[in-house]
């Protein structure tokens, strides 16, 4: 979801089942591992992708050997599908 543009966490959290500090967690977590970065505009956190950090990890996963270069567009459509 972030590929295409910043989101407010609100907006991030609306499509899942889940509650908004459940997603507010992750979100964190994402944070505190650099693949999103996070600021909060008025009352309002929003979101943003850091590519380059989603680069280093999948060179980091490639070096294993098992992992197949990631194709985050049909990783987006497998999780669709499973949340559908």
């Amino acid at each position: 979801m972030l590929l295409e543009d910043d989101m407010a966490v609100t907006d991030v959290a609306y499509p899942f089942d889940v509650s908004l500090a459940a997603i507010s967690k992750h979100l964190a977590i994402l944070a505190s591992s650099g693949l999103i970065s996070q600021e909060k505009r008025g009352r309002v956190k929003w979101c943003k992708l850091e590519p380059d950090a989603l680069r280093s990890a999948s060179v980091w996963m490639q070096g294993f050997g098992q992992f197949e270069p990631v194709n985050l567009d049909v990783f987006e459509k497998f999780l669709v599908s499973e949340l559908e």
